[in-house]
């Protein structure tokens, strides 16, 4: 249910990024490997809690592992494993768990998330999956696309994705316009513009990735001069398509 709310009421905000494995156009086979959390306090401005939950189940599985779009990135977790405390390996019940506390720790009601529609429903999955309780079920969706319409329905940014249109990801398309000629919405296109960095590229790592997309919620919360914003929705490709149109 679609909500409107002031966030100067909420101390605390959840962000969470996944990184899953499964085909992305089969979406019943999308889970997550790894969910990654940061707490941001909305007073001091301070990050007070971040971890990185590994599922050990798939990630101690190589060849699931090598099958992700994040495959060139499985060596560098044990690197991550071993040097830093943020990451750990767990059961599926045991992140619900931890999770859980941690909601209730710091009184979360909001995630936020980029496309958090696609992390939520893969949470979800996953925790049902595995017969444990889902701690986001009762959690409301803050999602960064849909407060950052205020940067991506503007002209600049629609000026700015044609000018680099030709800047190619790892599929051979444009990191800044779609197949079907609307201007690239990702958090990573959303960034470049507000850095002013074209060549940005996304670690695919859900902590590194939240940081970014911590940067767009600040940006986006400054333009539109006030903190009330709208939960539990996102905007859809019809709504691009009329911006296209419109300039």
């Amino acid at each position: 249910m679609i909500k409107k709310i002031d966030l100067k009421k909420e101390r605390y905000l959840m962000f969470i990024d996944t990184e899953t494995i499964g085909t992305l156009n089969v979406k019943e086979s999308v889970l997550p490997f790894e969910i990654g959390m940061k707490i941001l306090d909305t007073e001091t401005n301070n990050i007070v809690k971040e971890k990185s939950y590994l599922i050990r189940k798939f990630f101690n599985n190589k060849y699931i592992m090598l099958s992700t779009f994040s495959a060139t990135k499985y060596p560098n977790y044990f690197e991550k494993l071993e040097n830093d405390k943020r990451y750990k390996t767990m059961s599926v019940n045991d992140i619900a768990k931890d999770i859980e506390k941690t909601i209730a720790r710091y009184n979360i009601k909001i995630m936020v998330a980029h496309n958090g529609g696609f992390d939520k429903n893969a949470m979800a999955r996953l925790f049902e999956e595995f017969g444990t309780d889902n701690p986001f079920e009762n959690i409301d969706l803050l999602d960064t696309m849909e407060i950052s319409k205020v940067i991506t329905f503007s002209k600049n940014y629609a000026n700015y994705c044609i000018e680099n249109k030709d800047r190619l990801n790892s599929l051979k398309e444009s990191c800044f316009i779609t197949n079907s000629g609307r201007v690239r919405t990702t958090a990573q296109a959303i960034y470049c513009y507000l850095s002013n960095n074209a060549d940005f590229e996304e670690a695919h790592d859900g902590l590194n990735d939240i940081d970014i997309e911590i940067e767009i919620f600040k940006k986006s919360i400054e333009k539109l001069g006030n903190t009330m914003v709208n939960l539990n929705t996102a905007p859809t490709w019809r709504d691009y398509s009329k911006v296209i149109e419109e300039d």
